[in-house]
């Protein structure tokens, strides 16, 4: 591939389309070379590895601090967890915590362990005693067919039957009441669980020191192996739409095309590197949100995705109708003036940084809750939005360094920059069909439909 020549030898060099297609095919394959990462990490075993000894050992502490023995004998074993609302940070109960609520009622796990004879059918009666005023749960589910062992949780509204907050703040002592029919007894039997003010986690528990550096970086690129791969395959196409796009100088012909080298040359590069900043500055707020408040992301995410997915995907739809505006005024009359070529590559830059950032918005809402599952089971939910923001910048920077290679390969190949310059009115129409397409799947709900049709093809669980 020719990287030089003058002016007159492009300018009347026909488009060679084969080539032109052969290279766009190179650059996709380039711009997809993160999938690298689920092929060499299968499943998410590198997020299991890195995570599973700090959160264990958090999570046991944690749980140990917050539970009460209310019965230790060779033949019972009744124990009850207060689980407030940071409990979720640090331990593997990702799975229930968005039908909990923990921000909205008081939560207590029941373990029940039996050595001899069956556990009862009925569930435990639990009443929580706060200060002296009786509270009785709204819910209360466990499975009723168990032989010897049995995990019971209870949920117990923040507000009173007068409406009133429970401000556990101000209050001394809580008391849990379980009641059950227990080594044969004719009349069920009541223990007490006892926790004193105050009920938050020490500091000591809060501590992330166990979250290393490496483990932050295993972590990133566990996320990119596994979480994140049918998010990505769509980014792919979404940059590789951008890129084409914005790369475009409108009406450029014949000799124009060699003098106008260098600037779709230097605007391939600045488009890029825009896009790639966006998505990673979005990434890495979402990471440092996540890591701020741990489990309520998932809360969060479960009640405003939709709200979230329709703004970002009517600002990718507005960005596609950019591109197909500015590719149809003619410019290059007016392009001789320096000062002119910048402003036109500062705004084309500055419109994919904001469409770049509302794609990856989208993609966030779409797999919030994926991120923040995987973080609070493997990690702990982390808990420091600094370690949060780490992580997945980490994971941002795996999928940015084969985005930019893509786009450097791509304007140091004059054959394909020569393909730009000559259709660039058609490109334009063409990658706003696109990239409104995607802003469409957005707003219709539709990002896992697409990802669910291409993923099985590549051969991944």
């Amino acid at each position: 591939m020719n990287t030089t020549g003058d002016t007159t030898s492009i300018s009347t060099t026909r488009i060679n389309y084969p080539k032109v297609g052969l290279i766009f095919i190179v650059v996709v394959l380039i711009s997809s070379s993160w999938l690298i990462f689920p092929y060499v990490i299968q499943d998410k075993h590198l997020l299991q590895r890195a995570g599973d000894f700090a959160r264990l050992s958090k999570a046991s502490s944690v749980s140990r601090y917050l539970t009460r023995d209310l019965v230790f004998h060779p033949l019972l074993e009744l124990h009850a967890t207060f689980a407030p609302p940071d409990y979720f940070q640090y331990v593997d109960r990702a799975s229930v915590v968005a039908n909990l609520r923990p921000d909205r009622n008081f939560i207590f796990f029941v373990s029940e362990n039996i050595h001899q004879g069956q556990l009862s059918l009925e569930l435990p009666e639990v009443v929580l005693d706060i200060d002296g005023q009786k509270y009785y749960p709204s819910i209360a589910e466990g499975p009723r067919e168990a032989d010897h062992h049995r995990v019971n949780y209870y949920s117990f509204p923040r507000r009173g039957t007068n409406g009133d907050a429970i401000d556990l703040q101000t209050a001394q002592t809580m008391r849990l009441f379980v009641s059950n029919y227990y080594m044969g007894s004719q009349k069920k039997l009541t223990f007490i669980g006892e926790w004193r003010a105050p009920f938050e986690l020490p500091e000591a528990l809060r501590s992330r020191a166990d979250i290393t550096p490496v483990i932050m970086l295993a972590l990133g690129a566990g996320l990119l192996s596994s979480v994140l791969t049918p998010c990505l395959l769509q980014m792919v196409v979404m940059f590789a739409s951008v890129i084409a796009g914005f790369s475009t100088i409108p009406d450029v012909k014949g000799a124009e095309t060699g003098s106008m080298m260098p600037v779709i040359r230097r605007k391939v590069m600045a488009i890029a590197l825009a896009f790639v900043i966006g998505f990673t500055l979005l990434y890495t707020l979402a990471g440092a949100v996540i890591g701020a408040v741990g489990h309520m992301a998932q809360l969060l995410f479960a009640e405003y995705s939709r709200s979230v997915a329709i703004v970002s995907g009517i600002v990718v739809i507005l960005l596609g109708i950019w591109v197909g505006l500015r590719g149809s005024r003619p410019v290059t009359c007016k392009l001789p003036d320096p000062s002119l070529v910048k402003s036109v590559t500062r705004r084309d830059a500055i419109a994919t940084l904001i469409g770049s950032m509302g794609y990856a918005l989208g993609c966030t809402a779409c797999f919030g809750g994926a991120i923040v599952a995987t973080l609070i089971v493997y990690v702990g939910a982390i808990g420091s939005a600094t370690i949060g923001a780490g992580i997945m910048a980490v994971f941002s920077i795996g999928v940015a360094i084969p985005f930019l290679l893509a786009a450097w390969y791509l304007s140091r190949t004059e054959s394909i920059l020569i393909f730009l310059a000559e259709k660039a009115r058609a490109i334009s129409l063409l990658t706003m069909v696109l990239i409104i397409a995607f802003g469409l799947i957005l707003v219709t709900d539709n990002f896992h439909t697409i990802s669910d049709l291409i993923y099985p093809y590549l051969g991944l669980d």
